[in-house]
């Protein structure tokens, strides 16, 4: 894999700080892969995202990546608080089809 140039390469914080000083206040910083779910053909992601300027972390239950977007989209823009988002989104029950 090709690796960054070193001006390209920010902490965190500053990557955070940067982009909503630019005027864009909901992204997502990181998605990982972190288990399987007891759901079956589900697995769980990590995801770190900036919604309305504020950074917040949720564990998602999801078929794929492109499923657990679009629960984390469903999620976003509304102020919804870190620990409620987490709930609805790694609730089994709340994510059986």
């Amino acid at each position: 894999m090709a690796s960054l140039k070193s001006k390209y390469k920010r902490q965190e914080q500053e990557l955070i700080h940067s982009l909503v000083k630019s005027g864009t206040r909901t992204f997502i910083t990181r998605i990982e892969l972190i288990e399987t779910s007891k759901i079956q053909d589900h697995k769980i992601y990590e995801c770190s995202y900036v919604d309305n300027g504020s950074k917040k972390q949720v564990n998602i239950i999801a078929v794929d990546v492109s499923d657990a977007l679009n629960k984390l989209d469903a999620m976003l823009g509304f102020g919804l608080p870190q620990q409620a988002a987490n709930y609805i989104l790694s609730n089994q029950k709340l994510n059986n089809k």
